[in-house]
Parts: C-alpha cells; structure tokens; sequence
C-alpha cells in the first residue's frame, strides 16, 4: 500500500485527466488541512487527524451481497477501495461505467483539502447514465465499501431528458477508515432522481464527503441521507436550481452515541424562476455526541418566485452531548419567500408523562419516543434493509444514565 501523504496518482487516462489529478494534488498539498480555527471547520477534531500514516486503501476484490432495493434492482454497483468492483445492469437505457468524462470536477471541484484529494486519487468516477424518457421502475443499489486506510469514491449519476430514477446507496467500512467521497447528480429538463444513502462506518472511522446536484428546468432532485457511523462524520450537499420550476428536497438524520460527530453543511442555491427547495434535518445525540447543522439558502438575482424552507430539529439526550444548528439566508432577489426554524432540547417531558400514563415502562417509551421523532425519515427509505440500520442504530441510544464511554 502507498502512504497518503506520498501518492503519485499513475493511472493509463488522458493527459487532461492526469494533469487534473496532478492539479488538485498540488492544491491539496500547498494548502494542508484545514484550519481548526477556520469557522466552517470549527467542530471537525482535526487535531487528532494525522495523514502521515495513513495509506491509500487497495481494493479487497471481493463482491458484496445485499439484500437492499428488493430482489430485482434495475443494477447493483459494488466500489470497492474507491474503484469500480462489479456492476450488473438489469434494465435498458441504463449503463455503468468507470474513468473520466467529459464534465468530471465541474460541480465538486478541488475547493477544500479532502475534495482535492478526491479528484486527485480517487480510482473513478463510477459513472451511472439513465438515458432520457426512461423511467427505472426498480432502483438502482450501490454498495460502497471502505477498508482500512483512505478510500476516494466518487459517483457520477446523470439523468437524461424525462428520465425517471432512484439509487440505493450504503456506505459501509472497517473501524480505521478514511472516506472521502463526492457525488455529483446531473439532472436534465423535466427529470428526476431521487436518492438514498446510509453511512454505517466503523466508529472509529472518519467520513468527509460531498453531494452537488444540478437541476435543469422543471427537474427533480430528492434526497436522503442517513448518518450513523464514524467517529467524525461530515456532509456537505449542495443543490443549485439552475432551471425554471427546478424543486429539490433534503432530508437528513443523524444518531450520535459515544464521541461520534456529526457535522452537516447544506447550500440550496436558486437560480432559476419559480423554484423550490424544502430541507428537513433530524439529529438525535447521547453519550458525549454532537449533532451541527449549518445550511444556507441562497437566492441569486433572477430567482423570482423562488421558495424556499429549512428546518433542524435535534433531540439531545445527555447532559454531555450537544446539538448546534445555523440556519443562513442570503438573498439578493425580492420577489422570493424563505423560511427556517431550529429546535433543540431533550425529549418532551409530555410525550413521556403521557406514555407512563399508559403503562409505558420509561425505557420503553423514549425508545418509542426516539422511533417516531425518525419514522418519516425511515418512510423516505422505503427499504427494508436501510431502514433497519437506522431502528438499530436508534436502539442503542442510551439517554438515561450515565454516558457512553468514549470511542478511541
């Protein structure tokens, strides 16, 4: 295995593409990490991120079985290490690929330290096209795993004109992982494409990555993301409308035990006429945990009509743990309606009261408590598999007590 810090990407690709990779190397190691004391990273535990041991993780060569998206996905798209393992297509218009595309880095580019080193070392893209006017009845499932060291996935998924089409995705990885993924959505006029990823990594695990969808007039993008491994988890996705009665919609949750971190970046820019975005985010953080939420609406001139919301709600359990939420308008057009609104406390003592009320041991009705504050999000997962991941990982909540002891 290579060290991270002595990586000479070498792959048989265009000179445009290995001079891109070369570039964003070269911003990465001009720039280093992250400052601590930089306000967008002030929760991240940088402190205790050392690159200069840390190696580039090889692909295991395995294949992965699954039992998400049902028995008949439209494919199934096993990453491995970053690298594109196995794909199996089962439907027409529909195609996966792997290497670089025309376009690749436009919407994710090298503008922090772990997206530079994505585009430079990453193996992909893994490239998923859904050709225009076809509708994918059954998803499409991609399986990402990470083993020990430093993982680069990248995604790229583009709709065509009129298509129709939904993606499974599980993040999955050993305790002493470093993920940094990017996905980029390219969706055309009239299409849509709705996702759905669980990160279920190691505790121990790090998780830097990034989503950024761009929608032409009157698409669709839909997305959910569900945070529930790693010791420090962070997402940044974006969404920019670009075209007239573009919509996007976000839906988060996340569940903190022990020292873990979640760390949550949002930006919906609107662009176009008459567009919508709707965000939703759910935390809930026991033990030592914290929840962050920073989003950002931002309404460029041109947007009229535009509408937007944003809403963080965020339950804290322990007296150790913490929720911080910052919500954020930017707003240059005046015929635009924004909203947000931000909750965080502990459990409604109400809820409690009246489920003693009826016989409801304590334990039990704060995990019955703690299920309902999730049931919506589990509903937009509409599958069996990833929504269990989300009930276990519910479950081991453990808000009365003492806290969890610390994860190393």
């Amino acid at each position: 295995m290579t060290l991270l810090t002595a990586a000479e990407p070498s792959f048989d690709e265009p000179t445009w593409r290995r001079e891109q990779r070369a570039g964003a190397l070269a911003i990465f190691r001009d720039r280093g990490l992250p400052d601590p004391e930089d306000e967008v990273w002030k929760y991240a535990p940088l402190e205790h991120l050392s690159l200069e041991d840390v190696e580039v993780a090889s692909p295991q060569g395995t294949t992965a079985a699954t039992a998400i998206g049902g028995r008949s996905p439209a494919a199934v798209v096993l990453i491995d290490a970053g690298a594109l393992g196995h794909a199996e297509v089962h439907a027409d218009g529909l195609t996966v690929t792997a290497g670089p595309v025309e376009g690749l880095g436009e919407l994710v580019g090298p503008d922090d330290a772990f997206s530079a080193l994505n585009l430079a070392l990453t193996p992909g893209p893994v490239v998923i096209d859904v050709a225009a006017g076809v509708v994918l009845e059954r998803p499409v499932v991609v399986l990402v795993g990470s083993p020990v060291g430093a993982s680069f996935p990248r995604v790229l998924v583009r709709l065509g004109r009129g298509a129709r089409a939904r993606v499974l995705e599980h993040v999955t990885g050993e305790e002493a992982g470093l993920v940094c993924g990017v996905a980029e959505y390219v969706v055309a006029e009239d299409a849509a494409l709705s996702v759905c990823t669980v990160e279920s990594l190691g505790r121990a695990a790090w998780s830097l990555c990034r989503t950024r969808g761009s929608l032409a007039r009157a698409a669709t993008l839909s997305q959910t993301v569900v945070g529930l491994g790693g010791l420090y988890d962070r997402v940044r996705a974006d969404a920019v409308l670009e075209g007239e009665g573009a919509a996007s919609v976000l839906t988060t949750a996340h569940v903190g035990r022990g020292d873990q971190v979640h760390d949550l970046r949002t930006m919906q820019v609107h662009r176009g006429r008459r567009t919508t975005s709707r965000l939703r985010s759910k935390a809930a953080v026991a033990g030592r945990s914290g929840s962050v939420y920073s989003g950002l609406i931002a309404m460029r001139h041109g947007a009229r009509r535009a509408d937007a919301s944003q809403v963080n709600s965020s339950l804290v359990l322990s007296g150790h743990a913490y929720a911080d939420a910052i919500p954020n308008l930017d707003i240059e057009e005046n015929d635009v309606r924004c909203t947000h609104a931000s909750s965080v406390g502990p459990i409604d003592e109400e809820q409690r009261w009246y489920l003693g009320s009826r016989g409801v041991a304590p334990s039990d009705a704060i995990q019955l408590i703690l299920e309902g504050f999730f049931a919506d999000v589990e509903a937009l997962l509409d599958d069996a598999v990833l929504a269990a991941q989300l009930r276990d990982a519910v479950g081991e909540l453990e808000p009365e007590g003492e806290p969890s002891p610390a994860v190393s």
